[in-house]
């Protein structure tokens, strides 16, 4: 899987979603009257990625998000519960998260393979899975792939969940995409491990065994505790870790501003991204940047 283009929009939050139409403007005319924030949010990041770049007609859309449209969301069980009034429609409907990808496809006028994928705290990760499986049976030659979340913010919620102060972070929302494709032509690099393990130990074991011909950088999701990187940064020697949360901020598709954070910071180059959910399942995702 190569990377042709990459891009990175990560934001404070806002409330005016105004600011996501002013940065979709910066690319394209289309207006996007009835689109609400995770709507926008994903197409100002898949335009940023496709800018400059001829989409083809058959490109699929591989939308990743750990939890989808948050606002919406919020409002029409607020509607609900708070209420007791019957949800407005326009709200309802959008708390179908993947009506962001079918955006995503309808502004680019592409008729691919068009998904919205979650998976708790490896969504990027299992994405990926998906992609190369489809791509390797031939279905799918071009895609974009993001992954987009809105902030959520909750200080209680986050600290209970994580166990890590709330305050360690600097809270964002983003929206970061790839254009991925078989052909490596005019490629800036490629894809090239996409790996799941059931604990620690063989996840070690496995980079351990791996051989890297350019300069490595670690990088690791959130869950990877300051014990568990220094034991992953014994095991193989490597020119830097990028901590791309510290200097970009956090926000639930992390994994996705980890890899084009790597792109635009890193030269000739591979990437080593670790990440971890709360069963204790690790997967690494390799990128080389030529």
């Amino acid at each position: 899987m190569y990377i042709h283009n990459y891009s990175m929009f990560v934001s404070p939050p806002v409330d005016d979603i105004s600011f996501y139409k002013q940065e979709i403007n910066r690319y394209t005319n289309l207006k996007f009257r009835r689109a609400n924030k995770f709507v926008l949010l994903s197409l100002a990041g898949a335009w940023q990625c496709a800018h400059g770049r001829a989409i083809q007609p058959d490109t699929a859309v591989y939308l990743t998000t750990e939890n989808g449209n948050l606002g919406d969301t919020e409002t029409v069980l607020d509607q609900i519960y708070h209420k007791r009034e019957f949800p407005m429609p326009y709200n309802f409907i959008n708390t179908m998260s993947n009506t962001a990808s079918f955006y995503v496809a309808q502004s680019f006028d592409i008729v691919g393979r068009n998904l919205t994928f979650s998976s708790k705290q490896l969504s990027f990760e299992r994405g990926l899975e998906l992609l190369r499986s489809d791509m390797g049976a031939g279905v799918v030659k071009d895609a974009l792939f993001g992954g987009v979340d809105e902030g959520s913010f909750s200080k209680s919620q986050f600290e209970a969940k994580y166990e890590r102060s709330f305050y360690d972070y600097h809270m964002i929302e983003g929206s970061c995409w790839l254009l991925i494709k078989a052909e490596n032509t005019g490629a800036l690099g490629e894809i090239t491990a996409v790996e799941s393990f059931g604990s620690l130990r063989p996840t070690m074991d496995w980079l351990k065994r791996q051989r890297f011909a350019r300069p490595l950088i670690l990088s690791f999701g959130l869950l990877i505790d300051d014990g568990q990187k220094k034991s992953f940064g014994k095991a193989v020697p490597h020119e830097a870790q990028f901590d791309y949360i510290h200097s970009c901020g956090y926000f639930d598709s992390a994994t996705a501003c980890g890899v084009s954070g790597f792109f635009d910071r890193y030269e000739k180059a591979c990437l080593v991204h670790i990440n971890k959910d709360f069963r204790g399942q690790f997967m690494v995702v390799a990128v080389e940047k030529y």
